[in-house]
């Protein structure tokens, strides 16, 4: 199975329409993947009323959960 990152970022980049600048880091303290892409794609990551980014969520934290682990997926705001 794949990292957080990996799974987060590898989504993110087909949302995306420059999928070459999606960055995306562990914070370990947060136990969250923080998503930095251009403020272009900001809209298409977040989605109508967030549910792109809700349902980004919902997928991780589930793809995790027989880890025991609480995953959390962070817009960087810029």
């Amino acid at each position: 199975m794949p990292s957080p990152v990996e799974l987060v970022t590898s989504i993110v980049k087909n949302l995306v329409s420059k999928p070459e600048n999606v960055d995306s880091r562990w914070l370990e303290t947060e136990k969250t993947v923080e998503i930095n892409v251009l403020p272009d794609d900001r809209g298409k990551v977040i989605g109508k009323r967030g549910k792109t980014i809700d349902s980004l969520r919902i997928l991780v934290s589930a793809a995790f959960a027989g880890a025991g682990e609480r995953i959390d997926v962070k817009l960087r705001e810029e």
